[in-house]
């Protein structure tokens, strides 16, 4: 069935999101500042148009869009909507279907999941798990803020995600240089340090309705740099752990005022039970969301679309595989070559390879740690099965293995975390 009457006007979108709407019957517009690039090529080559307009420009993209505004269909179903499926142009093209009357989540609640200290203090009062936290407009209130908190505790921006910016202090002294480095008014939060196990809770929401589609494992380096090495999903949690979590998530977006689409909210799992870190209005990044189609036939693209657009929930495969991806930050020695990287996706289970970094260079060891060189992602029936997939890919990218130093990939399928 078509609904080519229907436009989704897409911000900057992932090319997923295009296909999302071509696969509902569904017109895609395409907006971006500058199409040719890269990160939107793919995206324009498939919509139905594309124009080039900076949608950071509030009152200029009104004016673009204001035709979809002027003529509602009898049947008082929208005609269009605004989507945008990143940090700024979720709340872009929610300030814009507001001021056009089309559908989507509220500028308000998109930009309560974007206002971290805001967010937290309401968050704090539903929550079994509150956290502590002082807002710091001025680096000289720093270090007594940071005190107030207790050590270790976490300075991040108020806005922002990704772990921009983001510094953990473990003593006064921490406290004292940051403050030296930062500029006179940042606008940060400090919180106290959440010590447990990483997660990414991904939720679909129709109505102000919140299901939680699935759970991912976060797996990273750890401190100080904390950079992201892999993801599993759905995540080894034990049934009181991620009843939990969900509530949590529920009553994050629900003090929000999140109605409908995508979130992406990350969760730590502490001895006193699941705690807030952040909580967004679009979906987990394309790896996550990626891992989400291969585990569980979800495309959250399509169901963004439909849900807006007042559609049928679409039709969806269903499957409970288990899905995983692994970041390769290599160091002290030559990376893969044509062969190895052919070989390595021969692998039964594995589903890509990609190398970030050229074929034959060589890693950089000052951000290695940090910086994914490539990526290996992979399917299976049981956590072990998908483990043992991505170790032999990584085994024919790399025969001679260095140290576990350079390799920080987390043991395959540990069991549910203690607080389970």
């Amino acid at each position: 069935m078509t609904h080519r009457q229907r436009t989704a006007v897409l911000l900057s979108p992932p090319p997923s999101a295009v296909r999302a709407a071509r696969e509902l019957g569904v017109r895609s517009l395409v907006l971006a500042a500058d199409p040719s690039e890269q990160s939107v090529r793919e995206a324009a080559l498939r919509a139905d148009e594309t124009l080039a307009v900076d949608w950071t420009d509030h009152p200029h993209l009104l004016d673009v869009l204001s035709h979809l505004a002027d003529s509602p269909p009898r049947s008082g179903r929208p005609r269009a909507a605004v989507f945008g499926f990143g940090e700024h142009s979720a709340l872009a093209a929610a300030r814009a279907n507001e001021a056009l009357g089309l559908p989507g989540n509220p500028h308000a609640a998109v930009a309560y999941l974007t206002d971290k200290a805001a967010l937290r203090d309401r968050v704090n009062r539903l929550s079994a798990t509150p956290v502590r936290f002082e807002r710091c407009d001025r680096a000289a209130a720093l270090v007594p803020a940071a005190e107030r908190v207790g050590f270790p505790c976490v300075v991040k921006p108020r806005t922002g995600s990704g772990g921009r910016d983001v510094h953990e202090l473990r003593q006064a002294a921490d406290a004292h240089d940051l403050a030296r480095r930062l500029a006179p008014e940042p606008a940060f939060i400090i919180e106290e340090y959440l010590d447990g196990p990483e997660y990414c809770v991904e939720a679909h929401s129709v109505r102000g309705r919140h299901t939680v589609l699935a759970v991912a494992r976060r797996h990273t380096t750890g401190a100080p740099e904390c950079g992201d090495i892999g993801y599993e999903i759905p995540a080894d949690l034990g049934r009181k752990a991620l009843k939990g979590v969900e509530q949590l998530v529920q009553a994050t977006l629900t003090a929000a005022g999140h109605r409908v689409g995508p979130s992406h909210t990350e969760v730590v799992l502490t001895a006193r039970g699941p705690a807030l870190i952040e909580s967004h209005a679009h979906p987990g990044g394309d790896r996550i969301s990626g891992l989400l189609a291969l585990a569980t036939g979800v495309d959250r693209y399509q169901l963004a679309i439909a849900a807006t657009l007042g559609l049928a929930e679409p039709e969806q495969p269903v499957r409970k595989e288990h899905a995983a991806a692994r970041l390769l930050p290599l160091t002290r020695q030559t990376l893969h070559d044509t062969e190895r990287a052919a070989d390595a996706r021969t692998v039964p289970g594995v589903v890509s390879v990609e190398l970030d970094a050229p074929l034959g260079s060589h890693a950089p060891e000052a951000t290695s740690r940090v910086a994914g060189h490539g990526v290996i992602t992979a399917t299976g029936s049981t956590p072990q099965e998908v483990a043992r997939a991505l170790r032999a890919a990584e085994d024919r990218l790399i025969p001679a293995r260095a140290s576990a130093t350079d390799h920080p990939l987390p043991p395959p399928a540990a069991g549910p975390p203690p607080a389970a």
